[in-house]
Protein backbone atom coordinates (compact mmCIF):
# COMPACT_ATOMS: atom_id res chain seq x y z
CA UNK A 1 0.00 0.00 0.00
CA UNK A 2 1.31 3.35 -0.88
CA UNK A 3 1.85 5.90 1.77
CA UNK A 4 0.94 9.81 0.68
CA UNK A 5 2.87 12.78 2.85
CA UNK A 6 1.60 16.39 2.48
CA UNK A 7 5.19 17.94 0.77
CA UNK A 8 4.65 20.85 3.17
CA UNK A 9 4.12 19.44 6.55
CA UNK A 10 4.68 15.67 5.90
CA UNK A 11 1.16 14.96 7.39
CA UNK A 12 -0.02 11.26 6.16
CA UNK A 13 -2.79 11.99 3.84
CA UNK A 14 -5.42 10.07 1.98
CA UNK A 15 -4.81 9.89 -2.05
CA UNK A 16 -7.94 11.92 -2.95
CA UNK A 17 -6.79 14.67 -0.88
CA UNK A 18 -6.01 18.23 -2.86
CA UNK A 19 -5.47 20.17 0.03
CA UNK A 20 -3.64 18.77 3.04
CA UNK A 21 -6.10 19.12 6.47
CA UNK A 22 -3.73 19.54 8.75
CA UNK A 23 -1.47 22.51 7.04
CA UNK A 24 -3.80 23.96 4.35
CA UNK A 25 -1.41 23.28 1.38
CA UNK A 26 -2.56 22.68 -2.10
CA UNK A 27 -1.05 19.31 -3.07
CA UNK A 28 -0.90 19.93 -7.18
CA UNK A 29 1.47 23.21 -5.99
CA UNK A 30 4.05 20.82 -5.57
CA UNK A 31 4.53 19.82 -9.07
CA UNK A 32 5.38 23.90 -9.90
CA UNK A 33 8.19 23.66 -7.12
CA UNK A 34 11.92 23.59 -9.03
CA UNK A 35 13.77 20.67 -8.94
CA UNK A 36 16.31 21.97 -5.79
CA UNK A 37 13.20 22.75 -3.85
CA UNK A 38 11.69 19.57 -4.08
CA UNK A 39 15.04 18.11 -2.54
CA UNK A 40 14.96 20.95 -0.13
CA UNK A 41 11.77 19.71 1.52
CA UNK A 42 12.77 16.04 0.77
CA UNK A 43 15.59 16.93 3.75
CA UNK A 44 12.70 16.81 6.16
CA UNK A 45 10.34 13.84 4.85
CA UNK A 46 9.98 11.08 7.51
CA UNK A 47 11.46 8.12 5.84
CA UNK A 48 14.71 8.55 6.53
CA UNK A 49 16.08 7.23 3.26
CA UNK A 50 14.29 9.89 1.31
CA UNK A 51 16.33 12.41 3.48
CA UNK A 52 19.86 10.85 2.88
CA UNK A 53 19.17 10.45 -0.86
CA UNK A 54 18.06 14.61 -1.01
CA UNK A 55 21.13 15.76 0.85
CA UNK A 56 23.27 13.29 -1.49
CA UNK A 57 21.37 14.91 -5.00
CA UNK A 58 21.56 18.18 -3.26
CA UNK A 59 25.33 17.67 -2.83
CA UNK A 60 26.31 16.42 -6.10
CA UNK A 61 23.92 19.47 -7.73
CA UNK A 62 26.11 21.80 -5.40
CA UNK A 63 22.96 23.47 -3.66
CA UNK A 64 24.58 26.75 -2.42
CA UNK A 65 20.53 26.93 -0.67
CA UNK A 66 21.16 23.25 0.77
CA UNK A 67 23.87 24.61 3.25
CA UNK A 68 20.90 26.32 4.60
CA UNK A 69 18.91 23.86 5.27
CA UNK A 70 22.37 21.16 6.25
CA UNK A 71 23.28 23.98 9.17
CA UNK A 72 19.15 24.11 10.40
CA UNK A 73 19.24 19.81 10.27
CA UNK A 74 22.82 19.65 12.26
CA UNK A 75 21.90 22.26 14.65
CA UNK A 76 18.43 20.25 15.84
CA UNK A 77 18.26 17.35 17.81
CA UNK A 78 18.87 15.05 14.65
CA UNK A 79 20.09 12.04 15.94
CA UNK A 80 20.36 9.52 12.78
CA UNK A 81 24.14 9.15 12.08
CA UNK A 82 23.70 8.09 8.43
CA UNK A 83 21.78 11.55 7.79
CA UNK A 84 23.66 13.42 9.64
CA UNK A 85 26.66 11.45 7.12
CA UNK A 86 25.43 12.12 4.31
CA UNK A 87 24.87 16.52 5.40
CA UNK A 88 28.40 16.57 6.12
CA UNK A 89 29.66 14.65 3.03
CA UNK A 90 27.32 16.73 0.56
CA UNK A 91 28.13 19.97 2.27
CA UNK A 92 31.45 19.02 1.49
CA UNK A 93 31.21 18.98 -1.78
CA UNK A 94 29.66 22.07 -2.12
CA UNK A 95 32.38 24.80 -2.89
CA UNK A 96 31.02 27.91 -0.46
CA UNK A 97 32.58 29.20 2.24
CA UNK A 98 29.43 28.43 4.39
CA UNK A 99 30.36 24.59 4.05
CA UNK A 100 33.39 25.38 6.40
CA UNK A 101 31.32 26.79 8.75
CA UNK A 102 29.11 23.73 8.92
CA UNK A 103 32.13 21.46 8.92
CA UNK A 104 33.25 23.67 11.64
CA UNK A 105 30.28 23.48 13.63
CA UNK A 106 29.66 19.51 12.86
CA UNK A 107 33.46 19.28 14.82
CA UNK A 108 31.67 20.26 18.00
CA UNK A 109 28.80 18.01 17.77
CA UNK A 110 27.63 15.82 20.20
CA UNK A 111 28.10 12.55 18.47
CA UNK A 112 32.15 11.51 18.17
CA UNK A 113 31.29 10.14 14.66
CA UNK A 114 29.87 13.13 13.06
CA UNK A 115 32.63 14.92 15.07
CA UNK A 116 35.18 12.31 13.64
CA UNK A 117 33.66 12.96 10.00
CA UNK A 118 33.82 16.57 10.32
CA UNK A 119 37.78 16.47 11.07
CA UNK A 120 38.19 14.61 8.66
CA UNK A 121 36.45 16.57 6.02
CA UNK A 122 37.69 19.57 7.02
CA UNK A 123 41.63 17.94 7.23
CA UNK A 124 40.78 16.59 3.19
CA UNK A 125 39.15 20.21 2.33
CA UNK A 126 42.62 22.29 3.53
CA UNK A 127 44.85 19.80 2.27
CA UNK A 128 43.50 19.75 -1.33
CA UNK A 129 43.43 24.39 -0.93
CA UNK A 130 47.54 23.65 -0.07
CA UNK A 131 47.77 21.51 -2.89
CA UNK A 132 46.34 24.04 -5.09
CA UNK A 133 48.06 27.00 -3.82
CA UNK A 134 51.01 25.47 -4.68
CA UNK A 135 50.10 25.01 -8.26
Amino acid sequence: MVTYYCPHCWTILDEKDQVCPKCGYVIKDYQDLSYEDMLLNALHHPVPERRIIAAQVLGILKSQRALIEFLKILESEEEDYFILRSILLAAANINHPNRIILLQKASQHPSALVRRLAVELLDQLSSGQAERDQD
